[in-house]
């Protein structure tokens, strides 16, 4: 994810706490990744329940905090959710 931020130039803070690393543009976190159990975790993306179904990417879940969570394996790519942390920066960054 950081390559991806610093790749397209993106000005996002990269922030860590004891169950996540997120990237915040000012306040407000735009994206991360998070663990989710003791042997899993996920992308999650602040976005609206629309927008994470319109992208037409496979969706573990969408929380109340009004963010869609998507759970990591062995064989995701970062490249596939690419849609996803640009929406998520756009809607955080108000470009």
């Amino acid at each position: 994810m950081e390559s991806l931020v610093k790749k397209n130039k993106w000005p996002l803070d990269m922030r860590f706490n004891k169950i996540q690393c997120v990237f915040k543009a000012g306040f407000f976190n735009a994206f991360g990744i998070k663990w989710t159990g003791r042997k899993s975790f996920a992308f999650f993306f602040k976005i609206s329940e629309r927008d994470a179904k319109a992208a037409g990417i496979p969706m573990g879940r969408y929380e109340p905090w009004k963010e869609a969570v998507y759970f990591v394996d062995a064989k995701t790519r970062i490249a596939d959710f690419r849609p996803l942390f640009e929406l998520a920066y756009k809607r955080r960054s108000g470009e």
